[in-house]
């Protein structure tokens, strides 16, 4: 339903371009500095260009923005790795690797509770 939804949207922009280029078809022509001038276009050439220009900027300033977004999560992930790995060696520090033996005087009992007699 969504794509019916753009594809309406893309058919009402276009047929508004159209009819824009049919009723705007007089020839302008651009002065620039230094008394340069350029060939005689129509109107709606001339703005559809303008359009086709700024779209083409900003894809390049969205691209640009990628490109840093990309390299600041690639830094951040190998921040977060080697935190991570961190974590796990001082967890390892604070876990002895071998289990210390239990007095029997920790738990209660005496030393003759524990020998067995035969």
């Amino acid at each position: 339903m969504q794509q019916y939804g753009k594809f309406i949207i893309l058919v009402i922009v276009l047929l508004f371009l159209i009819t824009f280029g049919v009723k705007n078809n007089e020839p302008t022509r651009l002065s620039y500095y230094f008394n340069i001038e350029t060939l005689e276009i129509p109107f709606y050439g001339l703005l559809y260009l303008c359009i086709i220009i700024g779209i083409v900027i900003g894809m390049l300033v969205g691209i640009s923005t990628r490109f840093n977004l990309r390299r600041m999560v690639k830094t951040l992930q190998q921040e977060n790795k080697e935190l991570r790995e961190k974590a796990v060696e001082e967890k390892r520090e604070e876990e002895p690797l071998i289990p210390t033996p239990i007095e029997p005087e920790e738990i209660g009992e005496t030393p003759s509770d524990n020998q067995d007699t035969y």
